[in-house]
């Protein structure tokens, strides 16, 4: 039985650490004296920024925690409502969190919990805005904010109290999770202001940023180039993008998402099988699962078909970029009469066109 991590979630409350002595402030200082040592010998540079923060425990400085009451938050529509149909491990780990003891400050009841939870959380949010709004200002200063690509991305998204839930997990089957943010700055160089609505992905930052600075792709890295993006151009970079589990897959096309379990998964609460299907046009919260329903049992089988493509045509020849040139190159050996990379894969585009698809 899954239990909610009540170390971690009753922690939350104004730190007694300010931002300065932080990790957060700790982090944009080293950075900060990293591109202004750069900066001092002409010498370009990569900076991996990783704020801790928003990450669970809800503990930011409290000038950030002060910037919210409580008493005038507003929960998502998603909680309180009838879960049927919903995931049973998402129901359950909200049943967990609705009668488990886990609040530690008064009134100790879930619902000023939650709220305290979502405080604590958008604090969270303020207090990296305020580091990241510092390392622009240490941009400027050194006189690279020019010249300079910032991404701002993050490795998953949060449960802001929706479908009840306090913390990421089980986070697969909820947009909430899989969707996070990829904002990209050039001023000059980027379309200000433009909104793509295009898929993409997480590993395809890689690829775009040797594309925009001019280094040869990775051949061997996953990721798509979406500098046409960027520029404020349109053009689909990808049919579905996939996020992926251990034992379930999601798939985003268009307005529709699906997530696929095996079987084994919910044996006993649905020994034929369990998935999930959301139409986020009409329902952007996902409080209503239509891969029950027969009007949509076309939409299911498809997104399914597709994910069964995506995984046969890019398990085999994992991390692999489009396809290397006949002629060779460094990244590139001799095998069987074609072209491959250094670690004998290559991508799915190239087996396309492989003039020896007998020994592949």
């Amino acid at each position: 039985m899954w239990r909610p991590r009540p170390s971690e979630l009753r922690r939350t409350a104004a730190s007694k650490v300010s931002f300065e002595d932080g990790q957060e402030g700790w982090v944009v200082r080293e950075t900060a004296a990293f591109m202004e040592a750069c900066a001092a010998e002409g010498q370009p540079f990569f900076a991996h920024v990783s704020l801790p923060k928003p990450h669970e425990c809800y503990t930011p400085a409290q000038e950030f925690w002060d910037l919210y009451d409580p008493s005038t938050l507003t929960l998502p529509p998603n909680t309180e409502y009838d879960m049927t149909g919903k995931a049973p491990h998402l129901r359950a780990a909200a049943k967990e969190w609705r009668e488990s003891d886990w609040p530690l400050f008064e009134p100790r009841t879930f619902e000023a919990a939650r709220l305290r939870k979502l405080q604590g959380y958008l604090g969270n949010v303020s207090h990296v805005d305020h580091a990241v709004g510092e390392l622009m200002v240490a941009l400027d200063r050194l006189g690279l904010a020019e010249s300079t690509i910032v991404i701002y991305s993050s490795d998953h998204g949060d449960y802001a109290c929706e479908h009840d839930s306090m913390e990421k997990a089980p986070g697969i089957c909820s947009d909430a999770i899989t969707r996070v943010p990829m904002l990209w700055r050039w001023p000059g160089q980027f379309a200000a202001g433009h909104e793509a609505s295009e898929l993409v992905e997480a590993v395809d930052m890689v690829n775009t940023v040797c594309a925009l600075v001019g280094l040869e792709a990775m051949q061997t890295a996953d990721g798509k180039d979406i500098s046409h993006l960027l520029r404020g151009e349109a053009g689909e970079v990808r049919r579905i993008a996939v996020t992926e589990f251990a034992w379930s897959k999601s798939v985003r096309q268009g307005r529709w998402r699906y997530v696929h379990y095996p079987r084994e998964m919910f044996a006993d609460e649905y020994p034929d099988g369990f998935g999930e299907l959301y139409d986020l046009d009409a329902d952007p919260w996902e409080m209503t699962n239509l891969f029950f329903e027969p009007q949509h049992a076309a939409r299911v089988a498809q997104m399914r078909q597709e994910l069964t493509d995506w995984l046969i045509t890019t398990t085999r020849p994992t991390t692999i970029l489009p396809a290397v040139p006949d002629d060779g190159g460094e990244q590139t050996i001799q095998r069987f009469g074609n072209a491959v990379n250094a670690d004998g894969n290559f991508n799915p585009d190239y087996i396309r066109r492989a003039r020896f698809r007998n020994y592949l």
